[in-house]
Parts: C-alpha cells; structure tokens; sequence
C-alpha cells in the first residue's frame, strides 16, 4: 500500500528510498521530483511538505547514506588515543565501510560530476573531528609534523574511495586483474603499505652488508 500523510515515517521513508534510486540513476540535475513521486507514490505536495525542495531532499538522502558511518567513527575518534594506529583503524573502517555501500560510492560520483559542494553537516563535523584528531597525533609525536594534518585525512580518503570509483576500469586496462573481494583486499594491503610507509625500498639496494656510509 502507497505511503499516505497518517503515517508520515513511512512516507519519508518511501520518499527517501525513491529519491535514492533516481538520484544515483540520473544525478541531481536531472533527477525530478515528479519522478520521485510516481516512483514513490505519493504527490510532489509530499514531497515538498517533508523536504521543501529537491536540494533539501538531496542533502538528506546524503546524510541518512553516511549517517552510519559518522556515528561509529565518531565514537572511534571520541574513546582511541591519538596515535598511528588510530589512523590506520580509520583508513581499514572507512575501506570496508564503502566495500559494503556502494550506494556510497555513487552518490561521491554524482557530487563530483555536479560540482556539489554542499556535504553532509556530518561530514563536515567529521572532518573536522578527524583533523583535530591527526593534529593530536602529531604533537605527540606519533605522525611527522612537516606535512598538514587536512591534506593527511584528504589523501587517504582519496585512496580509499578513487579504487571504489575506479577499479573496474583498473582492473579492465590490465587484463590480468579481476575486481572483486580478493582484489580489494590485496589493494588494501599494499595501500596500506604505501601509505604509512611510502613506496622507497625499505632499504637501500646499493648498500652492501655491513656498510656503514
């Protein structure tokens, strides 16, 4: 049975739902809220009563997406020490956290082809919690301090969620390659490396045993 205005839970809950898959279907710009009503089945006067407009209901499928997210890493960042390896927690989290929505992903995409600005106010939040939280590190001495703490968080966002965006098109060009389970976590592991380590050798090769120089 459609959704009616008694019982206004399961109306935005049907209006979220529709707006989702037109959203991530056609992007915002050529999303309409006509085709979210029918989708939902309920009038666009609905609609508008519970999100005023379509950025208002864009912004909410946003952040009921990442919602989930925030509040577990929020708490994370709230009760671990400032160290490496509440960085490395946070990077495996946010890794397995997109494995598992790709809804996620989607809607990343469509931000970054529409020019869209506007995050989530949890995002926001998170952000900034997750850079006080690198700043932390820091001066205790756990991550280097010549780099900045919001160009950390970005970079390791960038990591996780380009493979996301990109791996099929990857694992495409280099015909060995299959996307899949095994294929994230092998990505996982070796960006892990890269990232708390770098891509030097570990050791010099020209270096002989023993060398002191």
């Amino acid at each position: 049975m459609p959704p009616t205005k008694r019982d206004p839970e399961a109306t935005r809950a049907a209006i979220l739902e529709a707006a989702e898959e037109v959203f991530l279907a056609k992007g915002v710009g050529e999303a309409s809220i006509s085709a979210i009503a029918r989708r939902a089945k309920v009038t666009k006067s609905l609609i508008h009563h519970h999100f005023h407009s379509k950025e208002g209901l864009w912004n909410e499928v946003k952040t009921r997406r990442l919602s989930e997210y925030f509040e577990q890493q929020m708490e994370m960042l709230k009760d671990a020490p400032a160290d490496a390896e509440l960085l490395r927690t946070s990077v495996e989290f946010y890794f397995r956290f997109l494995a598992k929505n790709p809804e996620v992903v989607r809607i990343f995409v469509w931000m970054y082809l529409e020019r869209d600005e506007n995050c989530s106010p949890l995002d926001k939040a998170l952000h900034q919690a997750g850079v006080e939280k690198i700043r932390e590190s820091q001066e205790a001495g756990f991550i280097r301090k010549d780099v900045d703490a919001r160009f950390v968080l970005f970079s390791f966002l960038s990591l996780v969620s380009h493979w996301f965006q990109q791996r099929e098109h990857f694992c495409a060009d280099l015909e060995e390659m299959e996307p899949g389970p095994a294929m994230d976590e092998a990505y996982l592991t070796d960006m892990l490396k890269i990232y708390f380590e770098g891509v030097l050798p570990r050791e010099d090769p020209r270096e002989e045993p023993g060398d002191a120089s």
